[in-house]
């Protein structure tokens, strides 16, 4: 079962690891050796957090958990206007088991409660944006590297 748990300083470790699982991908194109990798993730790592914290200083910051295992992050924000998917990660073995979608229609349903849409910034390329159009997602803006997606309950 997906428990959500509020991220403490004892989670960086984890959430380093985490971050650094998104982006090998794209840092193994590179052709680094191990320590430069784990210099440069490190580096963007903490301007990533520092980014978070200044655009959405309330944002729910929160560890997905299954069984007890930290598996993934999930942030939120909530504005006046709208809701907003920050950012949401799982490690490697836990994508592609319905274990995203899951979180986003719980998201989907708060929002719906509280009237409001859910928005979110995808980076271009990423295989997410897929998931997210499935999940009734369309996109608002789309700048050079990021795509705005906003979903919105249907009116009845």
């Amino acid at each position: 079962m997906l428990i959500l748990t509020t991220a403490t300083p004892d989670d960086e470790s984890f959430l380093l690891e985490l971050y650094s699982s998104v982006r090998s991908e794209e840092i193994d194109a590179f052709g680094w050796n191990e320590a430069q990798k784990q210099a440069f993730l490190g580096m963007q790592f903490q301007m990533q957090q520092r980014s978070y914290r200044m655009q959405y200083p309330d944002a729910e910051h929160r560890i997905v958990r299954l069984d007890g295992r930290p598996i993934g992050r999930i942030m939120t924000a909530r504005l006046p206007q709208a809701n907003v998917l920050v950012d949401i990660s799982l490690l490697p073995a836990y994508r592609n088991r319905g274990l995203g979608t899951q979180l986003l229609r719980e998201l989907q349903t708060q929002s719906a409660a509280e009237g409001k849409p859910l928005q979110l910034h995808v980076l271009r390329g990423n295989r997410a944006k897929g998931l997210y159009e499935r999940l009734g997602f369309s996109q608002t803006e789309a700048g050079e590297m990021y795509e705005a997606m906003e979903w919105q309950q249907a009116n009845k």
